[in-house]
């Protein structure tokens, strides 16, 4: 009995430690995990501070031209769209007349019949309300870099022209039955960025392309 009795607790002894044993195994395991976990994390906090560091280098070199860039395009796009959407309500003709010397565009209406123009919000006091002038150079909204309208142009022929006539159904045709496009650009630190708006013929509709560089 007493030979039994001694098998059995040396079976229990042998299985105790073969638990501390497992559960050592399994907790060392545990812990491997998490330190791998940890170290995931770190290689994602090492990259997020990496890109970072590189969006303030673009904006510390050349963030500023581009933004400008972008907003006043977002602001002629916006213009175009303007006298589009007028063309559309009255059922008649608007045009946006372009000046590359001084720098400015008007939205006139062109159609038959004496109809209104849209109002300037952002004109300011002792501005002729009848009419819509924006000047990019004094209207850009006071943002930290020139911004210039270099060219007007049809997309497929490169011909340059002037205006932009929006008939009653949105588009430019027939008399126009290509795209137009306008190249604004700024320059900052050697580097000119320039960025295209394009205009359907077909359905008037404008929007504004990505930014490019050119360096100098």
């Amino acid at each position: 009995m007493q030979k039994i009795y001694q098998h059995h607790w040396q079976s229990g002894r042998s299985s105790s430690k073969r638990r501390r044993f497992t559960k050592w195994v399994r907790a060392n395991q545990r812990s491997r995990s998490c330190r791998h976990a940890f170290t995931l994390i770190e290689m994602l906090i090492v990259i997020m501070i990496i890109a970072i560091l590189a969006s303030a280098s673009l904006i510390s070199t050349g963030g500023s031209g581009a933004l400008s860039l972008e907003a006043t395009a977002r602001i002629v796009a916006a213009d175009l769209r303007l006298a589009r959407n007028h063309a559309i309500k009255f059922n008649s003709q608007y045009t946006v007349n372009f000046d590359i010397n001084t720098q400015s565009y008007e939205i006139l209406h062109t159609g038959a019949g004496s109809l209104p123009v849209p109002q300037n919000q952002l004109a300011g006091s002792g501005v002729d309300a009848s009419r819509y002038i924006r000047t990019l150079q004094k209207q850009s909204m006071n943002l930290p870099e020139q911004v210039f309208l270099r060219q007007v142009k049809l997309n497929t022929s490169k011909t340059n022209v002037s205006d932009l006539a929006f008939g009653p159904m949105g588009g430019t045709g027939p008399s126009r039955n290509e795209d137009t496009v306008l190249i604004l650009s700024t320059a900052r630190n050697g580097t000119t960025f320039y960025i295209p708006i394009t205009v359907s013929w077909i359905t008037g509709q404008a929007w504004v392309e990505d930014i490019q560089t050119l360096t100098n």
